[in-house]
């Protein structure tokens, strides 16, 4: 449970904003495991999306899933983008060799219809559950997770699809909170820069003009006008509240004797409360800079802030490999 996730919170956590969000999550549960009585440690048990979880979260009769994912990180990979690049079905082989279930040719025309009037730019509502997706592009950027659908991977997600209406859930997580940037080919170590992280433009626009489930969102005045309120909404619900910290605080609680007495642990019990003290206060202020920028007192474009970097929510003290990074693993396992 705590790969490169010293708190174990960070995907519970993400999973638990989506949900305040109104976004179809996986539920998941910390669970304590013994294997004839010897001790494994402390987990994270998550619902693995599948047909039970399309019937608890869209009924009976409920559509298609797939997760999207390529084959090599170097190919074109267009289909995992969801990018419509012509009717055959073999230019989606990244989609639908992932489905969760059996799929027939109408279900595979239906998608690549919605992606045809996605790439259109036109009449999205007519191919994309638009109150959905905003949603969860409200969590997605908060949870600085660039190992997902709006980072160079562009993978780490599930696709649904029902009556030709595409919809975005959320998937893995332990690399959110900027720490994916910590090890990226192009990393960024300043927390500075990835705690005030621009919300309007979330990835390298090489990157983001290539994810049109964003982007041709985006270049809408009603949705973008939308995004900013879910946003306002996330943060006055979800951090304002003192939901947040009340929550952080219980969970700690909840699992620290479990922490403490876990021998398959990739950090000590000291790392673990650093790390959790870390998660409250990256948190916190990403919350604070989010709400600034949708005030206007920060920029929030890439652009905006290069220009302006003393506008940036100042950062001192918070190192984010506190959280959890690739060197824990190396020295659970040294060579």
């Amino acid at each position: 449970a705590s790969f490169q996730d010293n708190s174990y919170m960070k995907t519970f956590l993400a999973y638990d904003m989506m949900e305040f969000m109104g976004v179809p999550a996986p539920l998941c549960s910390y669970v304590r495991v013994t294997v004839n009585g010897e001790e494994w440690g402390l987990f994270l048990a998550v619902e693995e999306p599948e047909e039970a979880f399309v019937r608890r979260c869209f009924g009976e009769n409920g559509g298609m899933l797939y997760k999207p994912d390529y084959r090599s990180l170097n190919d074109e990979n267009a289909d995992v983008a969801l990018r419509y690049t012509g009717d055959s079905y073999d230019l989606y082989d990244n989609i639908f060799r992932n489905a969760k279930f059996s799929v027939p040719d109408e279900a595979k025309d239906r998608l690549i219809g919605a992606l045809r009037i996605l790439d259109s730019g036109e009449n999205l509502e007519e191919a994309v559950n638009v109150d959905e997706v905003l949603r969860y592009f409200t969590v997605q950027v908060f949870v600085m997770n660039w190992d997902s659908y709006l980072g160079r991977t562009g993978h780490n997600y599930f696709l649904y699809e029902e009556d030709g209406i595409l919809s975005i859930l959320p998937w893995d997580y332990n690399l959110a909170f900027g720490t994916y940037m910590l090890g990226a080919s192009e990393s960024i170590d300043d927390p500075e820069i990835l705690i005030n992280y621009p919300i309007d433009t979330p990835a390298p626009g090489e990157v983001m003009t290539r994810r049109p489930l964003y982007h041709n969102l985006m270049k809408e005045d009603e949705y973008f006008a939308r995004y900013h309120e879910y946003f306002e909404e996330f943060l006055t619900g979800y951090f304002d509240s003192g939901y947040f910290e009340a929550k952080l605080a219980q969970t700690a609680a909840m699992i620290r004797p479990y922490v403490q007495a876990d021998a398959t642990a990739f950090c000590s019990y000291e790392d673990h409360a650093l790390a959790v003290e870390t998660l409250r206060q990256v948190c916190l202020l990403r919350a604070e800079s989010a709400g600034k920028q949708l005030a206007g007192e920060i920029p929030s474009t890439i652009a905006g802030q290069q220009k302006y970097p003393e506008a940036r929510v100042e950062v001192e003290g918070i190192h984010l490999e506190d959280l959890g990074d690739f060197e824990d693993l190396e020295r659970k396992n040294p060579e």
